[in-house]
């Protein structure tokens, strides 16, 4: 049965059975709660899509390091500088691949922080009562213009999926927050057959949702155990 096997690949992933990345998605170890700490794990998370992950939080770290580039996090300042300035400096540690796209999303989302946030993405998860499905909708319909690419299927989750794992967010419904159909979790779904060959990635989240439901097991612990495993070719075998 699918959910008894995806019962043993949790059990081994907390065995540590299936190897892991020393460090994916490194960072400057801010204090959980801090505002430094909520913006760090924004503003690359709206960029980090047809790319490397663990390349992409690299490059967020080095721009962070850097204090001549540190100040990308911020939409304050970011407010008050000219966007060949910005663009050259997301691009110089490789953070923004796309100089011209990344840089709009970057810019744009900062910019939707700025001014309706108060500069604090805390604040947005103050306006969805910290309900992870408020927080999802919010994104992806109540606010959606505001927030290109975080409002799309993939980018709306993984973000409260990330804030949940790095800060100090304690989300109401966290089981909202669906699988994130990477490249990865595709390839597991199709080999636990969760999915046929060629499901597409609402195809993907929606049977997890159903193979889920009233499990206790919600769809984001289940992503790191799947990318990971996929990474490792499927072994352990289950």
């Amino acid at each position: 049965m699918q959910l008894d096997k995806v019962k043993r690949l949790l059990t081994l992933y907390e065995q540590g059975l299936i190897p892991t990345l020393a460090q994916h998605e490194i960072n400057p170890g801010l204090p959980l709660g801090s505002r430094e700490n909520y913006l760090y794990f924004t503003l690359p998370v709206c960029i980090n899509f047809q790319r490397s992950s663990p390349a992409m939080w690299a490059a967020a770290l080095a721009t962070w390091e850097d204090e001549t580039t540190r100040y990308v996090f911020f939409p304050e300042h970011l407010a008050e500088m000219p966007i060949e300035q910005i663009r050259a400096d997301l691009v110089r540690h490789k953070l923004a691949l796309q100089p011209n796209k990344h840089t709009l999303i970057w810019t744009t989302i900062a910019q939707t922080l700025h001014e309706y946030y108060e500069g604090d993405p805390r604040n947005i998860i103050i306006e969805a009562e910290s309900d992870a499905g408020q927080l999802i909708t919010l994104l992806q319909k109540t606010h959606r213009k505001r927030f290109p690419y975080l409002s799309g299927p993939k980018l709306s989750n993984y973000w409260p999926f990330i804030l949940s794992r790095f800060t100090d967010v304690q989300f109401k419904n966290p089981q909202e927050i669906s699988i994130i159909p990477d490249t990865h979790v595709l390839q597991s779904s199709v080999y636990l057959g969760v999915t046929p060959p060629g499901a597409t990635s609402l195809q993907t989240e929606l049977a997890w949702q159903e193979l889920l439901k009233g499990s206790g097991i919600n769809p984001s612990q289940v992503h790191p155990v799947l990318w990971h495993w996929s990474r490792n070719k499927f072994q352990p075998e289950v």
